[in-house]
């Protein structure tokens, strides 16, 4: 049985190898042992590489949905439909959690899968090879012989992620990839009123073992060269002697490897920010979101910004570079506090700040707190991504032109973010640095690795402003 499995993002900035993906295909060809399975990364493949694809005798594809690809999936679709009308379509990832039933509307799959999804196209492959009823399937989607959309019940979630395979990484072409990521853990126990991550994942948070997550690190470097490591978490420290473990484990190994992580900033001493640099940190990243307390508690962080004050001055005495983001719209929100954010912001130690339009997704607080109290400009939530400015509601305290003024003022300082486009500049600097470190000494390419990062967020600062000063010259 032939399987392909799809990644669409050809005009996303990040070349990054599908870890969904990835674990789908080991998960399902451990079981299968006659699955024959093909990747293909949008994003990296050639030309003739997709041609190839399409003309692949596939008894099954399947594409992983989010929301900014949404029209590439569309196409892909289509493309497969018009070649071959009888395929055999399944989608998956967080936008199809995220929308449900509506993922049919537009998109003529056969399958859709909901939630976890290793053990669901195992399941589904059962069912093609007639050993399996589709009515038993949990976690499944479907179009029914009626044309009806069936939604099966939802699966229980893994318990022991140890217990999984690692990614396929042998499917991809991972000299393609400038750096490795690993995910860690899976899910978020917190209810952060913007994120559609807690409700995807049910709130339940679950880990990987520090010793299973060295393994996966030495095969990567045994197999596929040494390169920078970004461990793709929603927070990577949400329990600190797992950290703590972790790192000194790595330090007893002498991998010697650079990594950079998401983190809650409260959840860190400096013994533990000291253990991470000796480690290998280099870059942490920290959702404040706001630097209004009252905002904070709205949306429920869980932190204030006095405690984020002092995790940002731990990090950095551990020589650590901080990434600060924040987002313009929470609940609460209006002018004058994204500017109390903006200069909080701007005389913080932090190395780098990003502001971004706050987007509602269904099943978050957001959503709800829009729908209630304010209005929306669109409620289609893969158009949100095309949208400039990025003004996809407004609210009676935070009106559209006072948000198009935070826009603006974040522009202006050179933190506002409202795209994530290819770059070319980018994929060469990231090529030649990625080289760099898989053939140089350990500790040679991790220092050509950090100076070209530093350059390269400089261009990027000072190319914001003169693009935001330009603008302002022209009256636009």
């Amino acid at each position: 049985m032939k399987m392909g499995l799809i990644f669409p993002n050809k005009d996303r900035k990040d070349k990054a190898v599908h870890l969904g993906l990835g674990y789908l295909a080991s998960f399902t060809r451990n079981v299968h042992s006659d699955l024959e399975i093909t990747i293909l990364d949008t994003r990296v493949a050639k030309k003739s590489e997709i041609n190839q694809f399409f003309h692949t005798s596939f008894d099954l594809v399947c594409i992983t949905v989010l929301s900014p690809v949404y029209y590439e999936v569309i196409h892909l679709v289509d493309t497969f439909r018009d070649l071959n009308p009888t395929i055999k379509i399944c989608l998956g990832g967080p936008y199809v959690t995220t929308i449900m039933e509506e993922i049919f509307k537009e998109i003529p799959a056969d399958f859709a899968i909901y939630g976890e999804g290793e053990q669901t196209l195992t399941d589904l492959i059962y069912h093609l090879k007639g050993q399996k009823e589709i009515e038993t399937i949990h976690g499944l989607l479907y179009i029914s012989s009626s044309g009806e959309t069936i939604t099966n019940a939802p699966r229980a979630q893994f318990t022991d992620l140890d217990s999984l395979p690692f990614p396929a990484y042998d499917l991809f072409q991972m000299e393609r990839y400038p750096i490795h990521r690993i995910v860690t853990s899976r899910g978020c126990p917190y209810e952060c009123s913007f994120c559609n991550s807690s409700s995807i994942w049910q709130y339940n948070w679950r880990k990987r073992s520090p010793e299973n997550l060295i393994l996966e690190i030495e095969y990567l470097i045994k197999n596929f060269r040494r390169k920078t490591f970004f461990f793709n978490d929603n927070s990577f420290n949400i329990q600190m002697d797992r950290v703590e473990e972790f790192c000194e484990r790595l330090i007893n190994k002498k991998l010697d490897i650079l990594w950079s992580t998401p983190v809650r900033i409260e959840n860190i001493t400096q013994g533990l920010a000291d253990k991470m640099k000796k480690a290998g940190c280099y870059n942490v990243g920290i959702g404040i979101e706001s630097a209004n307390n009252d905002i904070l508690a709205s949306i429920g962080k869980r932190v204030t910004i006095e405690e984020v004050t002092k995790g940002i001055r731990i990090f950095k005495k551990a020589e650590i570079e901080v990434l600060g983001q924040f987002v313009i719209g929470s609940p609460g929100d209006t002018l004058t506090t994204v500017k109390e954010s903006l200069n909080y912001a701007k005389h913080s130690e932090l190395d780098f700040v990003m502001f971004y339009s706050v987007l509602p997704f269904k099943g978050t607080h957001q959503w709800d707190y829009v729908n209630k109290f304010g209005k929306f400009y669109s409620k289609t939530i893969h158009d949100y991504h095309f949208i400039k400015p990025r003004i996809v509601f407004d609210t009676p305290e935070f009106p559209y032109n006072d948000r198009l003024e935070a826009i603006r003022l974040a522009k202006n300082e050179g933190y506002y973010c409202d795209s994530n486009d290819r770059n070319s500049i980018f994929d060469l600097g990231r090529g030649i640095v990625q080289r760099a470190q898989s053939y140089l000494p350990e500790k040679m390419g991790n220092k050509i690795y950090l100076s070209s990062k530093y350059i390269y967020r400089k261009w990027m600062i000072n190319r914001m402003g003169t693009h935001q000063s330009k603008v302002e010259k022209s009256g636009k």
